[in-house]
Parts: structure tokens; sequence; C-alpha cells
């Protein structure tokens, strides 16, 4: 069972890593005018969709991707009228490029987060070759030899500071 939920919580953390990286390419395209016709996730025939102002979310039944349809990304790409003022191609260079840089830099940032909430989580490993400072709470008196430690029923005898203090 647990590795069953363990498969079924690592394809929601695909999933939401696919629908965060098309919505940073959803969210620069609308800071810039482009009209975004299409945000689904998955491949193939459609399972659920909702259409809000110009644009149409969904699922699709494959979950191995995702796509955030803008228009006129190519100048082959048809177009109505209405959205001629609002197409990708008709843009400066620079704006495309940052919608396209977008979904990569919302992965960059998402790994930083989970790499941060597994440091916070679960620390991180020692990388110093330096040796942790040792704190001794207490000394004792020990044997100072083997037949010492026989002596007085295996507790050993012990007289003087000891060989630590010795050193």
């Amino acid at each position: 069972m647990a590795y069953a939920i363990g498969v079924l919580l690592f394809a929601v953390g695909i999933a939401a890593s696919i629908a965060l990286h098309e919505a940073g390419h959803m969210v620069a395209a609308r800071s810039f005018g482009m009209r975004v016709r299409r945000y689904f996730i998955g491949f193939g025939p459609t399972l659920w969709s909702k259409k809000k102002g110009h644009t149409e979310y969904g699922f699709k039944a494959v979950p191995f991707g995702g796509f955030c349809d803008i228009a006129g990304m190519t100048a082959l790409d048809p177009y109505t009228e209405d959205e001629k003022p609002y197409l990708m191609v008709d843009r400066p260079g620079w704006q495309r490029i940052l919608v396209m840089l977008a979904g990569i830099a919302v992965n960059i940032v998402l790994a930083m987060a989970i790499i941060f909430g597994v440091a916070v989580t679960w620390g991180l490993p020692q990388t110093s070759t330096d040796p942790a400072p040792a704190v001794v709470a207490e000394t004792m008196c020990t044997p100072t030899t083997i037949d010492d430690a026989k002596a007085d029923d295996g507790h050993g005898r012990c007289e003087g500071a000891g060989p630590a203090a010795d050193s």
C-alpha cells in the first residue's frame, strides 16, 4: 500500500511541476498582451475542460506533459481577425524569448524550493573535512593496565587522575 501511495504522490508531483512550468509560459505571455488559447495538462483526448475568458483550461488522457497554446506562436499558425492584435509572432524578440524562458525559470525556482525544503527538513551532509570539536563533560579515572582492570571484581583499580590527565 505504501508503494502505491508513493507512486501516486510521485505522479501528482510530476503533474504539478508540468502545470507550473506551463503556467510560467502562460503568465509571461499574458503579461506581454499575448492571447493564450488553451492551457492543458496531458496529451490525447480531452477528459475535462472549462473555458474562462479567451482561454480553455483542461486535462487530457495521457498525463506525460502539457501545453500552452499561444495565438500566433509562429508565422504559419492560423489565427482569427479577433486574435490579430494579440499574436506572439508580432511581439518584439525579447518578449518572445522571455515567454519561452518563463517555463524554464519556473522549473529552476521549483528545483531550488525542493532542495531548500529537503535541506530544512532532513539537513545537509557534512562537507567539511575538519572534525567537529569534542566537548567533554566529565573525565574519570580509568585503569592504566589490563591487570589493573581485572582487579576488584572487573571494575579495576583506579588511582590518580588517569591516563587522560597525564597527556
